[in-house]
């Protein structure tokens, strides 16, 4: 029993930690920085808020993305949105993450 308890901890700490590389990415990405910047915006980002900082990543991920499966907090929802909603505003795509037509 102690051993399925050490491994579900450690494929959650895998988990999260990929979630975290992955927001770091998005960041990455959107901003033009190092992860180093990445990883202290996001720390920062999810104090400010009071929120925690693997649900601001899970969450920065999940807006990225546009899945729709992964239910956001919305006092987390709100952090991504105020720190990065307008990074994220990518030309070419309307409000629900749809490919806006291209006009010829």
């Amino acid at each position: 029993m102690e051993r399925r308890q050490t491994d579900h901890a450690r494929g959650a700490r895998r988990g999260g930690q990929r979630r975290l590389g992955a927001a770091e990415g998005v960041l990455v990405a959107l901003r033009h920085c190092s992860l180093d910047e990445a990883f202290t915006d996001i720390v920062q980002t999810a104090k400010q808020h009071n929120v925690a900082p693997m649900e601001l990543a899970h969450a920065l991920v999940a807006i990225a993305e546009n899945d729709v499966t992964y239910d956001v907090d919305d006092a987390v929802a709100a952090a991504v949105s105020r720190a990065w909603g307008d990074l994220l505003a990518r030309p070419g795509h309307d409000r629900s993450g749809e490919r806006a037509p291209q006009s010829h």
